[in-house]
């Protein structure tokens, strides 16, 4: 589980994870932004899923 946050940031509202560094966005609405942060955590989830499978396969295929 990811805990997170949102705070007023002028006229939008910021939003952010903080176990996943560089994960943020933002929104008109706190219900927006907390729209946009599921949306961005899933990207992030994905990408670093991504990177990892792929820096697997590079390590596996240094061995063989």
């Amino acid at each position: 589980m990811f805990t997170y946050r949102i705070e007023p940031d002028g006229n939008e509202f910021h939003a952010w994870i903080p176990e996943l560094p560089g994960c943020h966005t933002h929104g008109r609405t706190v219900k927006e932004a907390m729209q946009n942060l599921k949306d961005a955590m899933q990207l992030y989830l994905e990408v670093e899923l991504e990177e990892n499978i792929t820096e697997q396969v590079l390590e596996f295929a240094d061995e063989t």
